[in-house]
């Protein structure tokens, strides 16, 4: 999973070796720059009720980038105090969660001819889902890092699907599990919203599937074929 590598590449404790406070600094600067491409592209594609609540969602997600970038925990910085806006380790972070925003925000203004929801989904914070639509179903691999702590998770089945809304069901998969899990997948104009419940069992405290998700690129057949019998079998492939 590319995307979800990079969530984890992007922190401190996935980096072998420490970035000078110079690297960290271009690091930092190249990511804020796409960043900021991206942003104008959406400003002049979206419909002007559409980039106002873009505006905030973007207020929201800067607030939970610096929050994680800042934390010893996610980036591995030695002490326990929040790091400084200039620290190496929180613009090595920063940097990677920007990337992660970046592809997201062009994912949202992209033209797409494909009419099926077949592709690789992000949400921006960590959530990443690979979908193939076949025949009224939707087969799926979602998977996520989520908090300072890197709290894991992961999912994979079979929803059906009806034109804009779908729904999963863990029910009869494990004879002694007695809560049913559930997902709702809901698509709005480019956004494929997800929302769980009872799903703690498939992740760590944190990382709930729940999101607004967007595509990001197609799946070719090799990895298409993954993706389905991940699916069939309810098991989330191993690297």
């Amino acid at each position: 999973m590319v995307l979800l590598g990079a969530a984890l590449v992007s922190t401190g404790q996935a980096q072998e070796k420490k970035l000078t406070a110079k690297e960290a600094e271009m690091l930092y600067d190249k990511a804020d720059q796409a960043l900021n491409a991206a942003w104008a592209v959406a400003k002049k594609a979206l419909p002007e009720p559409d980039f106002n609540k873009l505006k905030e969602d973007q207020r929201l997600w800067v607030e939970y980038r610096d929050g994680l970038a800042r934390s010893p925990l996610y980036t591995g910085a030695e002490g326990q105090d929040e790091l400084s806006l200039d620290a190496p380790e929180y613009l090595e972070a920063a940097a990677g969660l920007s990337d992660m925003r970046t592809t997201w925000l062009k994912g949202l203004v992209r033209e797409s001819t494909d009419e099926t929801l077949s592709g690789v989904w992000t949400d921006s914070y960590g959530g990443h889902i690979e979908i193939v639509e076949r025949e009224g179903h939707l087969h799926f691999v979602i998977e996520c890092v989520r908090g300072p702590t890197s709290h894991v998770g992961g999912l994979a089945g079979i929803a059906v699907w009806n034109q804009s809304i779908g729904w999963f069901s863990d029910k009869g998969r494990d004879k002694e599990k007695t809560d049913e899990t559930n997902l709702s997948f809901i698509l709005r104009d480019k956004r494929l919203e997800i929302i769980g419940a009872n799903t703690g069992c498939y992740h760590g405290a944190r990382a709930y599937f729940d999101g607004e998700y967007v595509r990001v690129q197609p799946l070719n057949a090799k990895a298409q074929a993954k993706v389905v019998k991940a699916a069939k079998a309810g098991e989330v492939p191993e690297e």
